[in-house]
C-alpha cells in the first residue's frame, strides 16, 4: 500500500492500494479542533473508497496526534479527485481542505 501524504497529486496502476493520511490534534481547546469526514467526495471513477481507520495516540502522550487512514483503491485507468473537507468546531478551526487528483494507469503485464 502506497502512503500518501502532504501531496497533491499521484500516479499509480490499476490494482494498487492508496493510503491517504490526514492528522488531527488531541490536546487542543475544543473550539480549535475538527472533524475530519467518515469518507473522502471521490470525482471520476478511477478509484473507489475502501475503509477509514482511526489510530489515537497511545494514552501515555499528553495530547498527541489522531491519524486517519483513508485506504483507495485503484480500480480502473483514468483519473480522480479526492476531497476531504475537514468539519471545523468553529470560525476558529481553519483546516483547509485536503485534495488529491489521483491518475490510474494500466498494471503492467505479467
Amino acid at each position: 500500500m502506497r502512503v500518501v501524504r502532504n501531496e497533491k497529486a499521484v500516479e499509480t496502476v490499476a490494482g494498487e492500494r492508496l493510503d491517504l493520511v490526514v492528522t488531527r490534534p488531541v490536546g487542543i481547546p475544543e473550539q480549535l479542533q475538527v472533524e475530519w469526514p467518515a469518507d473522502p467526495a471521490i470525482d471520476g471513477d478511477a478509484v473507489r473508497f475502501v475503509r477509514r481507520r482511526v489510530e489515537a495516540p497511545p494514552p501515555e502522550d499528553d495530547g498527541g496526534v489522531t491519524t486517519l487512514h483513508y485506504e483507495l483503491e485503484a480500480v480502473r485507468p483514468g483519473a480522480a479527485r479526492v476531497t476531504l473537507v475537514p468539519k471545523p468546531a468553529s470560525r476558529d478551526a481553519a483546516q483547509p481542505p485536503v485534495v488529491i487528483d489521483v491518475t490510474v494507469r494500466d498494471a503492467a503485464p505479467r
